[in-house]
């Protein structure tokens, strides 16, 4: 079953603090301090949604970020996504491949519902969360 790890929640915790503060550039340590996150590791998440391109950085002295594209086209599949987050209901849908596949009655009945979940956590977008 999913249970979301720190660096998950701190990505989606990071990136509504920079939706509802999209008109001004916020650099890493400010958003640490209001969000009381570790820097190291905001840095690292946030080089992770910038590789993503959900983040843009404005490398100078302070280090400012900003989010790249519209908060309609950011959903929190693709937060997850970017912070190598497991979105997997059990592990039979998940990377792993079952060895009893064949003789299991739950695998059609999981790969729906994780195609459910999915479908769920892309629905939700920055621009709704923040409403």
């Amino acid at each position: 079953m999913i249970n979301l790890s720190k660096t998950g929640s701190y990505a989606l915790k990071a990136m509504i603090h920079l939706a509802n503060h999209r008109d001004i550039l916020l650099t890493i340590k400010q958003i640490s301090l209001d969000l009381s996150i570790s820097e190291a590791l905001l840095r690292r998440i946030m080089a992770n949604l910038e590789q993503a391109n959900l983040l843009t950085s404005v490398k100078w002295r302070n280090g400012w970020v900003k989010i790249a594209i519209d908060l309609d086209k950011i959903s929190v599949y693709d937060i997850l996504k970017a912070s190598w987050e497991n979105m997997n209901i059990s592990d039979c849908t998940g990377w792993l491949k079952c060895t009893n596949i064949d003789n299991c009655s739950t695998t059609g009945v999981l790969n729906n519902i994780q195609k459910w979940f999915n479908t769920l956590l892309k629905m939700q977008t920055l621009d709704k969360i923040i409403k």
